[in-house]
């Protein structure tokens, strides 16, 4: 078991490991290793729950493997936007109307946000979703 404390928490945080820790650098590491194993895991919710991963409807091997690389794809280009358009991306959370507390795995915002703008700008034919991707949301 590995504890580990984080500044400005009292709460402990424990690990229970299967892997050895012996120097205390590996006790370190193993909280890390627990984090990003935790990432994966949202992004496995997130492609279940908001790309429909979970309700395939494809009767052959290949058909199921093109729509995961689909779904992959799509998780891709939302963190690639994250990552590298990261004003674009806050404007399109904000034109979805998030939640107002922070969140730290962002794709379900953005995804509410892209749909939004596109159901807008097609369904609606409204430039209003445009124009307010152009400047900053005032927050």
């Amino acid at each position: 078991m590995v504890v580990a404390r984080s500044p400005g928490n009292d709460t402990p945080f424990m690990v229970l490991t299967s892997v050895l820790v012996e120097p205390a650098d590996d006790a370190r590491r193993v909280p890390g290793y627990y984090m990003r194993r935790w990432e994966c895991e949202e992004g496995i919710r997130f492609l279940k729950s908001e790309v429909n991963l979970e309700r395939v409807r494809a009767f052959n091997w290949t058909a199921i493997c093109r729509l995961v690389l689909l779904c992959a794809l799509a998780m891709l280009y939302l963190s690639w936007m994250l990552e590298r358009k990261r004003d674009l991306a806050e404007r399109l959370i904000a034109l979805g109307q998030p939640l107002p507390e922070e969140a730290d795995f962002l794709l379900y915002r953005l995804l509410t946000g892209l749909m939004e703008a596109i159901s807008a700008r097609v369904y609606c034919g409204r430039a209003v979703p445009r124009l307010s991707l152009r400047k900053k949301p005032r927050v």
